[in-house]
């Protein structure tokens, strides 16, 4: 009789001279109205004249999603478990009303009815967010004290870096400034080993595109100062040969 309607279980019963109870449970398989089970099972024998247990669907158990805003974490978990459900994925997001570690919103959302045994996703605060401040170029012990002081954690790159700043200190932050961080996260500091020093080809007596290719291709820029018509490099700011930082400009003079 199972998937039976309750009438057509009847008539089943009554053809074999056989009363029915009939109670309810809930199932997730079986529409609302038809036989889950009965007691004593198909395939039984019992006498004629006894009633035989029909147990009919309710459809699957709904259970409301409770009101989880502002609560811990952990009491939001065991809130959900005591409903019937079971606490799913958590993420984190900035939150300017709740602190930390307080529950923002779920998915789906608090009163909605679902079955019982779902998932239900939470979102839970990081707090304020703190804008990373910018400590490029700033020294070391100076730059780690004001993050300390935003409430971020300082960690420092083992391997110093050649930058545009000056030898000692920060040449880049980890995350850049003005990313949003949560307190006790952390920012890298890679500290700079003052610029790459590069050696200046000698571009004197080439021609103006000759040279401006060779600065180029060994990382420099090129401003040129033409003075009278002509091609030729009679001057150059930096000497063939002596060193400048990679990324510097380097003036030609050309007639």
């Amino acid at each position: 009789m199972l998937g039976k309607t309750e009438a057509e279980a009847r008539d089943m019963l009554s053809g074999e001279d056989l009363d029915a109870d009939v109670e309810e449970d809930f199932s997730d398989t079986v529409k609302p109205g038809r036989v889950i089970r009965t007691d004593p099972e198909g395939g039984n024998r019992i006498r004629q004249g006894d009633s035989v247990t029909l147990v009919l669907s309710k459809g699957p158990e709904m259970v409301e999603i409770p009101e989880l805003y502002a609560v811990p974490l952990d009491e939001a978990r065991e809130r959900l478990r005591d409903a019937g459900l079971k606490p799913g994925v958590t993420q984190e997001a900035f939150s300017e009303e709740l602190p930390v570690g307080r529950v923002i919103s779920t998915d789906p959302e608090d009163g909605e009815k679902i079955k019982a045994g779902r998932a239900v996703s939470l979102v839970v605060s990081r707090g304020e967010p703190i804008e990373v401040p910018d400590v490029v170029g700033d020294e070391q012990s100076e730059a780690a004290a004001e993050l300390r002081a935003e409430g971020l954690t300082v960690e420092v790159a083992e391997e110093t870096v050649h930058s545009e700043e000056d030898a000692g200190t920060v040449a880049e932050t980890s995350p850049e400034p003005g990313a949003e961080l949560g307190r006790g996260d952390t920012v890298t500091l890679t500290i700079s080993k003052g610029p790459e020093l590069v050696e200046v080809p000698d571009v004197v007596d080439m021609s103006v595109d000759d040279a401006e290719q060779a600065l180029e291709d060994a990382g420099f820029t090129v401003n040129v100062n033409q003075i009278f018509f002509g091609d030729t490099v009679w001057r150059q700011s930096v000497d063939g040969g002596d060193e400048a930082p990679r990324g510097s400009e380097i003036t030609l003079w050309v007639r």
